[in-house]
């Protein structure tokens, strides 16, 4: 992630200004709008093509890390982990449209709950006249 963010500051530092400076005085009508494209593709575009490319890669390597654990234990591990933890966040508030602080806290509140399995509050069935408890 921050190698690509490196390419999109150079880019923005080198690709942007270049650009335009083309555009206003060496390139012919022809080349216009290929030249401001590629400008504001740079600025506004980049993210809209590389940030679900970065959520697959990240996506892909935490399901490698799942076929790869052999014992219960080891797939704790792969999904307490920082990496897992984050694309979990992050699809959480990409999926709910919620800010990543509450996507943050809903994770946290969700890893307690699987956690302590018996403390889980007593609810009521369907029916709304006995509650269930955890078995």
């Amino acid at each position: 992630m921050l190698r690509i963010a490196i390419l999109w500051v150079a880019g923005l530092i080198t690709i942007v200004p270049y650009g335009t400076y083309y555009l206003f005085f060496k390139a012919t009508r022809d080349e216009y709008a290929l030249v401001i494209t590629l400008v504001l593709f740079w600025i506004f575009g980049f993210w809209s093509i590389v940030g679900p490319i970065i959520s697959v890669v990240k996506i892909r390597k935490i399901m490698n890390a799942f076929e790869a654990a052999r014992t219960p234990g080891e797939m704790k591990n792969v999904l307490l982990g920082a990496e897992s933890r984050e694309t979990v966040i992050d699809l959480i508030a990409t999926e709910n449209r919620i800010p990543k602080f509450i996507a943050k806290r809903i994770f946290n509140l969700l890893l307690r709950r699987l956690s302590d399995p018996g403390k889980t509050p007593t609810t009521l069935d369907p029916k709304g006249s006995q509650p269930l408890t955890n078995t």
